[in-house]
């Protein structure tokens, strides 16, 4: 170490502050121009006469329009409520008692099939959940969030029954798949 002693550079701060007193002075000194141009301008604008501005037209008032054939209310919850009973609704209905398998936490569409497999003349089918894992199914095994129960499976594709909510509020059967992606 030498035996002199570092003194911060007090010349860079003091630059600083220099440009800085000067932009504000530049700034400041583009207030002091004369505005006799902008004045006469406003002037002779103020001058000049008013326009003349269109009284609002008049609206005509709204006419209804009946439309032939419709009378039936459309908020009338007693017309709506024979949609609801129990007579119209589908006769499917789901097993709360049945206990839930694994697949059943994923969406079908997260769902990948990626393969089967044959072992002793059953046939599983690959599937891939959103974290990278391969579980192996087969026909009986539910997958999906809608108590998807595997029906078949082929070489490319898994068929499953789905029971879904119906517009009436029961449930339906609908059936979908999942096919293998091809490469």
């Amino acid at each position: 170490m030498s035996a002199r002693k570092r003194q911060p550079n007090s010349g860079y701060k003091y630059s600083w502050r220099v440009a800085g007193i000067i932009a504000v002075a530049f700034s400041l000194s583009a207030c002091g121009h004369n505005m006799s141009g902008l004045e006469r301008w406003v002037a002779k604008e103020k001058a000049q006469p008013g326009g003349y501005v269109p009284p609002i037209p008049q609206v005509a008032p709204y006419q209804t329009y009946k439309y032939p054939g419709h009378t039936r209310d459309p908020f009338d919850a007693s017309i709506l409520q024979k949609l609801y009973d129990k007579s119209h609704r589908g006769k499917t209905e789901i097993d709360p008692n049945r206990p839930r398998q694994y697949l059943e936490q994923f969406p079908l569409d997260s769902l990948k099939m990626v393969g089967t497999l044959v072992d002793k003349g059953v046939t599983y089918g690959l599937i891939q959940t959103p974290d990278g894992l391969i579980q192996r199914v087969t026909v009986g095994n539910y997958m999906g969030l809608h108590s998807g129960k595997i029906t078949a499976i082929n070489p490319t594709s898994i068929t499953l029954r789905e029971i879904v909510p119906d517009e009436f509020g029961g449930y339906k059967t609908r059936i979908t798949s999942i096919a293998m992606k091809q490469r």
